[in-house]
């Protein structure tokens, strides 16, 4: 009888007491999720790191081969840097389906064109899975209207300060050389980079604006050496970082929160902060200017 009357007596849950305890639970969850999205985002951070490590290292192959960096493009219409360094990244299959010598960007497999490496994205942006540009409307000097529908990438090679990989010739008469680290037609020599190998950028992270993926000509194919806007980033003065993801301009920029991440000619991956100096900014992608880089 004592042990029935014990039973029955027995207290559960109130409907307080659920409350608090689901409260709890919540609480701890609100506590986790962001410490989990913070050890994503340094993984991600690390994988791209290690994406520019490989490509840095790629175009010093491509150097030791060649006594010279690649072209920011060919002759032509012909493919961008990031085709030409492809048998580097071990990707000799796919390079040899595009005979570029022969045939032209527009005349080019769209198997070719259309397909992505992995090393190429940051996986804190996107995956290559899937990944395309759209059409858009070329110059109407241009062989084809449309522009090319190939695989994006979220790097670009670093033409300097002028927004342009050739020399520009302004009103006045004036001619402006490019200063960065990629050239058109004719690819540069380490000897050719004056500054030092550890004071210039070599390929850094692009900026895309949120929703602009696959657009021209901020996120365009990362092979086609027609339009090198797709492919080519310049930064100083005049090309800050992107700070804003949904800044609309042509410039160096990332997925990662508050940095960008930069491979120099040295071979080395660094991480600049978004709100460095333009002018230092400046300094670290030219080549030749022979000023002293402050701290950054």
């Amino acid at each position: 009888m004592l042990h029935r009357r014990w039973l029955g007596s027995r207290p559960g849950f109130t409907l307080i007491e659920l409350l608090v305890v689901i409260a709890i639970i919540a609480t701890l969850i609100g506590l986790l999720l962001p410490a989990v999205q913070q050890v994503r985002e340094a993984a991600s951070r690390t994988q791209c790191a290690n994406n520019l490590k490989q490509i840095g290292l790629a175009l010093h192959l491509y150097h030791d081969q060649n006594q010279r960096l690649p072209p920011s493009h060919v002759q032509g219409e012909g493919p961008s840097w990031a085709w030409l360094i492809l048998p580097n990244l071990e990707q000799d299959n796919l390079y040899r389906l595009w005979d570029y010598a022969n045939l032209p960007l527009y005349r080019a497999s769209d198997p070719a064109l259309r397909a992505t490496v992995p090393i190429y994205f940051c996986p804190s942006r996107r995956s290559p899975a899937g990944a395309i540009t759209r059409g858009f409307s070329q110059r109407s000097a241009c062989v084809l209207s449309d522009g090319i529908r190939g695989a994006p990438g979220d790097y670009a090679a670093s033409i300097g300060t002028t927004g342009a990989d050739y020399s520009l010739d302004l009103p006045n008469g004036q001619v402006v050389p490019s200063d960065g680290t990629f050239l058109a037609l004719a690819g540069l020599r380490f000897a050719d980079i004056t500054d030092g190998l550890s004071n210039t950028i070599l390929v850094g992270e692009k900026h895309v604006p949120r929703g602009g993926e696959g657009l021209y000509p901020l996120d365009c194919s990362i092979y086609d050496g027609h339009n090198p806007v797709c492919n080519c980033r310049s930064g100083g003065p005049s090309f800050p970082l992107a700070k804003d993801p949904r800044d609309d301009g042509w410039k160096f920029g990332s997925a990662h929160p508050g940095l960008c991440q930069f491979v120099f000619c040295d071979g080395g991956v660094r991480s600049l902060k978004n709100g460095i100096n333009p002018v230092t900014l400046g300094l670290l992608t030219q080549r030749n200017d022979g000023q002293v880089i402050p701290d950054y």
